[in-house]
């Protein structure tokens, strides 16, 4: 199984896909995946949940702040993002469809697996919870721009403060 070090996104309007490449730009052997509109918007619709089960600070906060602490992460973590500008069009070197990612958390860590159709799996990567806040920040950004009709946040509070004049 390829271990996935670094990722880089495409959004490809044509194929209306996200292009995911692992190990662009280290030594380890690339690897492709086009991520559909229905896994993306799945992953992302689990996001607020995974993160609350699996940060104890959000977890210790009253429920009506928890989505603005994890926003208030994710925007922390999207503004240490370390990503590069691809020049010119970033072109598949394959058309595996990933079928499914699972996400699992321990000991502060999280554990990507990638599958393309069966269930043995192709790819792993294992990530801080600032770098999976960065990977679903781009996720975000791609389901923005090829206007899959995601909201402007990821974590929205679905109470709205109410001020009293």
């Amino acid at each position: 199984m390829l271990k996935i070090g670094t990722f880089t996104f495409n959004y490809d309007s044509v194929e209306d896909r996200i292009l995911l490449v692992g190990n662009l730009h280290n030594e380890s052997p690339r690897i492709d995946f086009w991520l559909t509109r229905k896994l993306v918007l799945r992953l992302l619709s689990a996001a607020p949940e995974l993160i609350e089960k699996t940060s104890s600070e959000i977890a210790d906060v009253p429920q009506q702040h928890r989505a603005q602490l994890a926003q208030f992460h994710h925007e922390n973590a999207r503004q240490t993002l370390q990503g590069m500008q691809e020049d010119g069009a970033l072109v598949a070197t394959t058309h595996d469809l990933l079928s499914r990612l699972d996400i699992s958390h321990r000991d502060g860590m999280y554990r990507l697996t990638f599958f393309t159709g069966s269930d043995d799996p192709v790819a792993v990567s294992t990530l801080r919870y600032d770098e999976l806040h960065q990977v679903l920040h781009l996720l975000h950004q791609g389901a923005k721009a090829l206007d899959w009709g995601v909201a402007p946040a990821l974590f929205e509070s679905s109470q709205h403060s109410q001020t009293l004049q």
